[in-house]
Order: C-alpha cells, then structure tokens, then sequence
C-alpha cells in the first residue's frame, strides 16, 4: 500500500510559492509581504517565514528584515550561463540515449507533439510535454552523475525558460518553433543516428537561448 504523505504547513507554503515563482506569477523584483502571505494562507507569519528562509536558500527570493522577501532578479548572464551547462551536458547524453530509449515512447511523443500542432494551445500540455521530452533525453542513462548534473540544471532552468513572451503572436511564433525542433529531436532518436540526435538537440538549445534572450529583453 502507498504510504499518504502529508506535508506541513510551511511546506505547503514553500512548495505554493516556489511554484508560483517558478511560473513567474511573481516577477523578478516583485514583494512578498509576510503579513499579506499569513493574511492569504490563513496562518501565522512563522510557517511564511520559514518557507521563505527555504527559498532564500536556493536563491529564488532575498529576506528584507521586517517586511518579507523579494524575488530575486534574472539577469542576462545567468540566461547564458544556464544554456551554456545545457549545451555541454544535452547533446552528449541525448546522443548516449540513443539506443536506450523505447520506441514505443518515442511514438507517443511524437504523436502528442503532432496533436498540439493542431490543437488549441494549452500551457500546461506544452511545458508538461517540452519537459517530458527534455527528461526523455537523458533519463536512460546508467550514469547517474551525468543524470543528477542535467536534473540540477534543469531546475535551475526553469524560471528562465518558461519566461513569458511579449505578445500572442510571438508566442504562437514561439511555440510554433519549438514544435518543429521537438519533432526534429524525436525523428532523429527514431533514427538511431546519435550524430543527429546530438546536432538536433544543440539546434534546440542554441535557438531557445537566442528566443529566451529576447524575450527577457522585450520583457525588462
């Protein structure tokens, strides 16, 4: 039987707004009131407190004595410090992938990725699948230092590489990319050419760098 685990108070408080920061529902810059928090999750400021000491300690906010915390900035070079650890670990444990990976999960990501091509755009389909895919090109693998190295960027990743967009149409544009490149990624595993797979995710990589940077310009 599957044990229920239940998370603290401070926990669920942690875990909402690391989300919540991650998804960039709080901007860089943006205040996070200890009064306004306890006040919205229905607790004492101690849980709020504590859960904020938390993400201090992984660098997503900055404790301001007596008032709160404030999401910590994204500047451009840590955009380019993230995707340069991406290009150097991606392409090489997509190409030792190669062969590991089944194909029948293969098939189903490319058939998800076909079906948002002509779909409604749903966010949380697409950053599930992108993150599905990007998971796929290294999960295999043996080596567990190479893995735990990848996860780690990867989570350090997430706030820039979901940063929003500064109009629709440059989202669809977006999203209408990142489909293709996917999809070229996924061809090229089917293929079982791991020269292929690696130039394919590097493409990804280097053209998601030069989309991310000007959408963090567009956006400061």
């Amino acid at each position: 039987m599957r044990k229920i685990v239940t998370l603290s108070m401070r926990d669920q408080i942690y875990e909402a707004l690391r989300e919540s920061i991650m998804k960039n529902n709080y901007m860089p810059g943006a205040m996070l009131p200890i009064d306004k928090l306890a006040e919205d999750f229905g607790v004492s400021a101690t849980p709020v407190r504590e859960a904020l000491v938390r993400l201090e300690a992984e660098g997503l906010v900055t404790l301001v004595p007596n008032k709160g915390a404030m999401v910590t900035d994204i500047e451009t070079k840590d955009i380019r410090n993230n995707w340069e650890m991406r290009l150097l670990l991606e392409p090489y444990a997509a190409a030792k992938s190669c062969l590991l990976i089944p194909e029948n999960d293969l098939s189903a990501l490319r058939k998800e990725i076909e079906d948002m091509k002509v779909t409604p755009f749903d966010n949380d389909r697409y950053v599930a699948s992108d993150t599905k895919l990007h998971d796929t090109l290294y999960i295999h693998l043996s080596n567990n230092v190479l893995r735990d190295s990848i996860r780690r960027v990867h989570q350090m990743s997430i706030r820039i590489r979901y940063f929003p967009e500064g109009s629709v149409q440059m989202h669809k544009q977006v999203v209408d990319e990142v489909l293709a490149e996917h999809l070229a990624i996924v061809d090229a595993l089917l293929s079982r050419n791991a020269d292929a797979v690696a130039e394919s995710v590097k493409m990804h990589l280097e053209n998601g760098e030069s989309r991310t940077v000007k959408a963090f310009i567009r956006n400061s």
